[in-house]
């Protein structure tokens, strides 16, 4: 019988190329709701299309900042978008010109001014001795 710590060194390569990515969200406005996280390898799908995400997740708010953790990530780069869903009907509420009612939050924290930014400027690199981001929430209506 094998203990953990007697993988083979094939294994033990394998196992290193892949972490637990921790994200982060703080300035949430409240509780009310959950929030969906999606985590995207390149612009395929970015920054709403969570079919085509490598991980996604709707999470309940217990506390805030949250802290929400994906394990077993193989490294490499992404980008995640955030929405914090209150009132929990799985699409983004928007006013008649289309602006957000709800929070939105993308991975680097870019301003987000004329639309959503593009992959390239919300893209980290996620590796070893990088595996926390921070993802702060904004809300552009009250």
């Amino acid at each position: 019988m094998q203990h953990p710590s007697s993988h083979s060194p094939t294994l033990n390569r394998h196992l290193s190329r892949l972490g637990t990515l921790t994200i982060e969200l703080v300035a949430l406005r409240n509780r009310r709701g959950v929030v969906n996280v999606a985590l995207f390898a390149g612009p395929d799908g970015y920054p709403s299309n969570a079919e085509l995400a490598v991980r996604s997740g709707q999470f309940p708010i217990a506390d805030v900042p949250l802290i929400i953790q994906f394990d077993g990530l193989p490294y490499g780069e992404y980008a995640a978008t955030i929405h914090h869903d209150e009132t929990m009907d799985a699409t983004l509420t928007c006013n008649a010109l289309g602006i957000p009612k709800e929070g939105i939050g993308f991975s680097g924290n870019p301003r987000i001014w004329k639309g959503i930014p593009p992959f390239r400027r919300s893209a980290f690199e996620f590796a070893p001795g990088s595996e926390a981001i921070s993802i702060t929430m904004k809300y552009l209506l009250p």
